[in-house]
């Protein structure tokens, strides 16, 4: 799985990092691990689907709205 991290590397290396690994494969390995944990907590749905999701409900609800 690729994870984009567009504004991390636009910002470069951490200052005073201290870890073994580069702070940004550090990070990226979380974000993995936390995207994995958002998508089981959804029942298997992935981001891309909530978004869908997400954006058929404001269409729905800015036409009630009219």
């Amino acid at each position: 799985m690729k994870i984009e991290t567009p504004v991390l590397r636009r910002l470069g290396p951490v200052p005073f990092w201290r870890g073994e690994s580069r702070c940004l494969d550090s990070l990226e390995t979380i974000y993995r691990r936390a995207i994995s944990a958002a998508e089981s907590a959804l029942g298997g749905e992935t981001a891309h689907d909530a978004s869908d999701q997400h954006q058929e409900w404001e269409r729905n609800h800015l036409q009630r709205r009219r």
